[in-house]
């Protein structure tokens, strides 16, 4: 179904951006909304180059840290985008609920060994803390989305079962994962939490083809943010990949199978961000002139297809 696109909705990136810093310099309608996603934007920088300058040996194990940190600001600003809407609407609660067992089984590992913690200073704490800041941002996002908000949430259509394939995940973790803690236990917990991480956001994309790829809720920053963050992650690991290699010469398979994960991590996400400026570019006139076909279609879409439960 199809509507004509208001004025708003048809600016490209670059319109959205002036009517941003207008809206604050003129004090308009959505004043705090901007000022809000602005002031945090600030803030992160300002605390990221805190970290870099005071907690950081400024080396390249800092991008995981950072990775943890803008999935935090993604978290975050999600959050902030259902407060102002007031809606949870294209949102999966499943997706949440399996952030809750990375972040857990994460924790588990890093907050008593450091096997997998970047090996500048960041792994001490501020690491760990981005998580554990990642944690309670979801548990308050689930929060809003069966209490508070919960008649806006699709539970009809958050439908894929995950639960049916975490076990399965849970069993590789346990009988194949790399020894960096020098514990078969936290080793094991750790891997867990990768292989959940990888397969999180399944159950988001799941939904947005199961209500005919249209997105009404998700925001622009939360879908950039969670791609930038996988991006870093899997630079980090395939950078440092040659480290995980056995001594004794024995093809690196840990080494692939924590490089591949965080690469289908970065797929997953990569593929909503490429359909998510697909339909910037159908929706907005700096779309058309770079060619694009235009479209009338007002929410994102996504490709669509039968879905078997």
């Amino acid at each position: 179904m199809t509507s004509q696109t208001s004025p708003s909705q048809a600016q490209g990136p670059i319109l959205k951006l002036i009517d941003f810093v207008d809206d604050i310099v003129s004090v308009g309608p959505k004043f705090r909304q901007n000022m809000t996603i602005l002031v945090t934007y600030c803030l992160f920088a300002g605390l990221a180059l805190s970290c870099w300058h005071h907690f950081s040996d400024k080396d390249f194990s800092f991008l995981l840290t950072l990775s943890g940190c803008v999935q935090t600001l993604g978290f975050f600003l999600l959050l902030h985008k259902i407060r102002v809407q007031k809606s949870v609407a294209g949102i999966s609660s499943k997706t949440l609920q399996v952030y809750v067992f990375v972040f857990i089984f994460r924790l588990s590992s890093t907050l008593v060994k450091n096997g997998y913690l970047p090996v500048d200073r960041t792994g001490d704490w501020v690491y760990q803390a981005s998580d554990i800041a990642s944690l309670l941002l979801v548990f308050q996002l689930l929060f809003f989305m069966h209490k508070k908000y919960a008649t806006t949430y699709q539970s009809e259509l958050d439908t894929m079962p995950i639960y049916k394939i975490l076990p399965a995940f849970a069993l590789l973790g346990c009988c194949f994962h790399g020894h960096l803690n020098h514990s078969p236990f936290f080793d094991s917990v750790w891997t867990v939490g990768m292989w959940f991480d990888t397969v999180a956001m399944l159950p988001q994309l799941w939904m947005l083809v199961a209500k005919g790829g249209e997105v009404e809720a998700l925001t622009s920053n939360y879908v950039a943010l969670i791609f930038v963050s996988r991006v870093m992650a899997f630079w980090f690991w395939f950078t440092g990949m040659p480290e995980l290699a056995p001594k004794d010469g024995s093809i690196n398979a840990v080494g692939y199978m924590i490089v591949g994960a965080h690469a289908m991590q970065a797929l997953l996400s990569a593929d909503f961000m490429y359909h998510y400026f697909m339909w910037q570019c159908n929706n907005t006139p700096c779309g058309s002139a770079l060619g694009c076909a235009g479209a009338t279609t007002r929410n994102m879409v996504l490709p669509t297809g039968t879905l078997d439960v």
